[in-house]
């Protein structure tokens, strides 16, 4: 088989993908074949190569990452439900971490007073910082992986992702 007959083999051939996944892949995201998923770029990346700190944060920064620990918890009651909130703190300073969802997990599954990354949207609240959701991740692990500085971001939609289509973390 000559590698262009290769590239113009269906999507549903691929390894994990079959007839149902192929068939949002062409109406989601016009991907029919092997070519056409080789040809499939991010619209944009996010840079992960810097690292702030807690003083340097303003207002205006779109996502930002930073190493620091959590010393602890508070489980805050509002009009609806309620939020789970922790102090995170580098060298220069501290801030609030967020959560309105998934609470408990977040709760049993962080340590205190250990090392983490984290990436996030940072809000100004009430003369200081916040961070909603923030993506974390063990200093630890986030040494040890393999992963690049600059990180792709790929289109997707919600039908994508009820198949299963994901992007790679």
């Amino acid at each position: 088989m000559k590698q262009t007959d290769l590239l113009q083999t269906s999507a549903t051939y691929l390894k994990g993908v079959g007839p149902g996944r192929a068939e949002v892949l062409g109406k989601e995201l016009g991907i029919f074949t092997f070519a056409d998923l080789l040809n499939f770029f991010p619209f944009r990346y996010i840079d992960r190569s810097r690292f702030f700190k807690i003083s340097e944060l303003l207002s205006n920064f779109a996502e930002v990452q930073i190493i620091g620990t959590i010393s602890g918890f508070n489980t805050v009651q509002q009009k609806r439900g309620s939020r789970l909130t922790a102090t995170f703190s580098d060298s220069t300073g501290s801030m609030e971490l967020v959560w309105f969802k998934g609470m408990k997990w977040v709760k049993d599954s962080l340590k205190l007073n250990t090392p983490y990354v984290i990436y996030g949207k940072v809000n100004p609240f009430q003369g200081s910082y916040s961070m909603p959701h923030p993506e974390m991740e063990l200093l630890s692990d986030y040494e040890s992986s393999l992963r690049t500085a600059m990180q792709p971001v790929y289109r997707s939609t919600e039908k994508l992702a009820a198949k299963g289509i994901t992007e790679p973390v």
